[in-house]
């Protein structure tokens, strides 16, 4: 008789758990941004060799952007509060709605986002300038 296959764990040490540690504890940010042009000046002036092209995290910006507008304002308003750090039921007592309706709302914005869990979600908007953006 053949012994039992070991399962696979998902997680390869405390390392994988761990690893974007640092970035969830802490509730999100929010980033202050000036203008633009003046970043560009700046930037060339303390980079010579920079070629004045876009940075290749430019790109990822733009599409998060473009799906933070395809989520309706109600998915807006759970991501935001999720990327906040609050809970389902945290979400549901403030927008005023059940929290099935929120899980249902998350689900249509991972979907969207193209992402698998809160966790993915937050990650995603670690970055994201709310204050620019609104809910």
């Amino acid at each position: 008789m053949a012994t039992p296959r070991k399962k696979k764990t998902s997680r390869v040490g405390s390392q994988q758990t761990n690893r974007y540690f640092h970035v969830l504890v802490s509730p999100l940010r929010l980033v202050k941004r000036t203008d633009p042009a003046a970043q560009e000046d700046q930037a060339s002036k303390t980079r010579p060799g920079n070629a004045g092209g876009r940075r290749s995290t430019d790109g990822e910006a733009f599409e998060l952007y473009d799906h933070w507008l395809a989520l309706s304002p109600r998915e807006r308003q759970v991501t935001y509060l999720t990327c906040l750090g609050y809970k389902n039921e945290q979400i549901a007592f403030e927008m005023g709605v059940s929290v099935g309706t929120v899980k249902s709302y998350l689900q249509h914005v991972f979907y969207k986002i193209g992402v698998r869990g809160k966790t993915e979600l937050r990650l995603k908007f670690y970055n994201f300038d709310f204050e620019r953006n609104p809910p």
